[in-house]
């Protein structure tokens, strides 16, 4: 079964190497890899041109383009309409897999062809340090009305689900992943897991930047509104209140100069 994996990037000279590395590196033979990016001007380009010899010599079809672009999902929906895999994964430019990554995705994943498929992640700093494991929430009827509920990195999405739900909503700037797994749920995709640590996801991402806690849960809040989850400013509050913590605790690190 071919699997595509989708890299966005914009101005990634620093973590790229990591993360094309960890798509050369699997154990799986499979694979197609698409970088999308946004028009880098430092480094990115030259660090991908690089690599296109070492797919080659892998026999990894690889392919590229770099071209302005309306966001993260922008990119995101650019690499899917690129991808020819039976399931597709997006491996941001700051994050790397493990080298059984994919294989154990498709050995849980099997013969589903209407199916998302998670494994978990380890929580990294932007030095790569270890600081947590962050686990899928699998009951995804109970979860997936209060917050996301999928480690998004160590995710495989078939290509049957984009067909049927469609692509990334283009209103979101950092929360069509949510809306996209809500509308999965309720279109009936199948929900399997791995119990394994497939994807280091570092927390320096759009996501875990303080300027954007805001953004993101008023996001949420939207999604969880448009499907009627009952609570949902209720939860706003509440992730308002957790996202608050997360800038006291950061800030306090940063003055104590302590890193994780």
């Amino acid at each position: 079964m071919l699997v595509s994996i989708i890299t966005v990037t914009f101005n990634s000279e620093e973590t790229l190497h990591d993360t094309i590395t960890s798509v050369l590196e699997q154990d799986y033979d499979e694979l197609e890899y698409i970088i999308v990016d946004g028009g880098s001007r430092d480094q990115t380009i030259e660090i991908i041109k690089f690599y296109e010899k070492e797919f080659k010599l892998k026999n990894i079809p690889f392919s590229w383009i770099s071209e302005p672009d309306e966001g993260i999902y922008d990119a995101y929906n650019k690499g899917i309409t690129l991808a020819h895999g039976e399931l597709i994964g997006i491996l941001n430019s700051d994050d790397w897999y493990n080298t059984n990554a994919i294989s154990e995705l498709v050995r849980v994943n099997q013969n589903h062809t209407f199916s998302i498929v998670s494994g978990e992640r380890n929580k990294v700093t932007f030095n790569k340090k270890h600081y947590g494991i962050h686990l899928n929430k699998r009951d995804i009827a109970r979860y997936i009305h209060r917050t996301m509920p999928l480690n998004f990195p160590a995710t495989l999405i078939h290509k049957n689900v984009y067909r049927q739900i469609g692509k990334y909503d283009l209103t979101y700037r950092l929360s069509a992943d949510y809306d996209l797994i809500f509308r999965a749920y309720k279109a009936g995709v199948t929900f399997l897991f791995s119990d394994k640590t497939l994807v280091n996801m570092r927390n320096s991402g759009a996501t875990g930047q303080l300027k954007n806690l805001s953004i993101t849960a008023k996001e949420d809040y939207h999604i969880r509104k448009k499907n009627k989850v009952k609570f949902a400013r209720i939860f706003y509050y509440k992730r308002l209140i957790f996202n608050g913590l997360i800038i006291v605790r950061n800030t306090t690190r940063n003055i104590l100069n302590i890193e994780y």
